[in-house]
Order: structure tokens, then C-alpha cells, then sequence
């Protein structure tokens, strides 16, 4: 069957580690507003599945979508029947966890928060699974990059996005490789928002680097400048102390 719709994650932000530090607490995941191009997708997606229900690659299309607009529940019915077809399917597996740590996110946790993290770490791990399955996968990488990234290092494979930035750089030095100018963007934001983590003096340079290399890349789309002014104001007023 000929896919109708193939797409590269552009922006998967999951929250920031004052949000995962809220313990029991839900993070709000706000819906994000559809395109009308993402609507026709949608539709053009449901009505090619109403002849193939059990098309794994549509329903992973569908729940991707889902989920990066924040439909996280929506998105979890796609993506749960998705692998429950497809268990060793890697980037199923990739988006199917991705969301879960979403819901994870926004559930209320009555274990002050115990639950919520393990159930969290249990999502990410999978996630690399995925990379590990399919390592030279650029929708798996961009989706650990762009979750580990703005979760932090309350996971304890953070340091994996660091990993993923040098098969990137890899990949961006490739004279042959064509690659669109919003993987760029995104890549070079979700850096930007690893390196604040580290709050140290190279980092500052690091995050400097990349959001300057963000402001180059030409037709940044609104959701990724909106991002951008976020982190701007976020690393301008870091309580920076010593370290910085």
C-alpha cells in the first residue's frame, strides 16, 4: 500500500524538568492547533485505514500526529493497537512510548510522584530500545532527541541526547544527505534545551551556540520560533551563580 501521508517529527515538546519535579502533581499538555493540510492528512489517513484496519503504518502516522498536537489519549489508541500488531515494529514502539511518557506526565500520581517516575523511566528506556533496534532511523533519533531533551536529567539516560548530537553533526556534515531546514530547527532547540540542563560555563556556550544556529536556519515555522523566544527568556533570566 502506498503511504499517504510520511512526515518528520518537527516539534515533540514534553514538558521541562520544573514540570517533572511536581511530583504527584498532572502536567497540562495544551492541545496545539491542527493545519489544514494536517486535517486533510487525517482524514485521507482514516479513510485509506476504513480498507486496511490493521495497516501498522497508518496507525502509527495517526497516533504520531495525535500525540505531537498533544491528543495524547487519541493518540494512545492508534499507537496501542499499532504495537500490539507490530511488538518488534521499532519506530511503533519509539512513538507508542514517546506518548506514554506524555500520559505518564499528565497523569495524578497518589504515590507522590514514585509511580508517575517509574512508569516515565520505563517509556524512555524504551525508547532507546527502539534506537538500538533501528539506530540509523532518523524519526527514532529525532523522537529520543526531542523527548530527552526537554525532560532532563530526572531521566536517568539523559546523557543519551548527547549521543544523538553527535549523529546528527554526523549526519548535517554529509555533503550527500538531503534534509529538510525544520529537522535542522529542531534539532539545534532541543540542544539548546539539553545544554541548559547542565548548568555549567561550556554549557552556557553550548546553548548560545545553538539557539544563534537556530536563528540561521531560513522558513522557521511559528510553532519552533515560539519555542525559541521561550528559551531565550528562560536562559536570559537563569539564576546562572557560580557554575554559569
Amino acid at each position: 500500500m502506498k503511504k499517504i501521508f510520511s512526515f518528520i517529527v518537527i516539534s515533540f515538546v514534553i514538558g521541562n524538568i520544573v514540570s517533572w519535579s511536581m511530583g504527584s502533581w498532572p502536567i497540562e499538555f495544551k492541545q496545539q492547533p491542527y493545519s489544514e493540510r494536517q486535517i486533510t492528512a487525517i482524514d485521507a489517513l482514516k479513510k485509506e485505514m476504513s480498507n486496511h484496519a490493521e495497516d501498522v503504518s497508518i496507525l502509527i502516522e495517526l497516533g504520531a500526529i495525535y500525540s505531537m498536537h498533544n491528543d495524547i489519549e487519541l493518540a494512545n489508541g492508534y499507537l496501542d493497537k499499532a504495537i500490539t500488531l507490530s511488538p518488534n515494529n521499532a519506530l511503533a514502539i519509539a512513538w507508542y512510548n514517546a506518548n506514554r511518557a506524555k500520559i505518564s506526565g499528565a497523569s495524578l500520581d497518589f504515590t507522590w510522584g514514585l509511580y508517575k517516575l517509574y512508569t516515565l523511566n520505563t517509556a524512555l528506556s524504551n525508547i532507546s530500545k527502539a534506537v538500538t533496534m533501528a539506530p540509523d532511523d532518523i524519526t527514532i533519533r529525532t523522537i529520543r532527541l526531542a523527548t530527552f531533551a526537554n525532560i532532563g536529567p530526572i531521566n536517568p539516560e539523559f546523557n543519551l541526547v548527547f549521543e544523538d548530537e553527535t549523529w546528527f553533526n554526523t549526519l548535517f556534515n554529509n555533503p550527500t544527505a538531503q534534509l529538510p531546514q525544520q529537522l535542522k530547527a529542531q534539532f539545534y532547540l532541543s540542544m539548546a534545551q539539553a545544554y541548559y540542563f547542565n548548568e555549567n560555563k561550556q554549557a552556557a556556550i553550548d546553548v548560545t551556540k545553538y539557539l544563534n544556529l537556530f536563528k540561521s536556519v531560513p522558513h522557521k515555522t511559528k510553532q519552533d520560533e515560539k519555542q525559541f523566544q521561550q528559551l531565550t527568556i528562560k536562559f536570559d533570566q537563569a539564576d546562572r551563580g557560580k557554575s554559569w
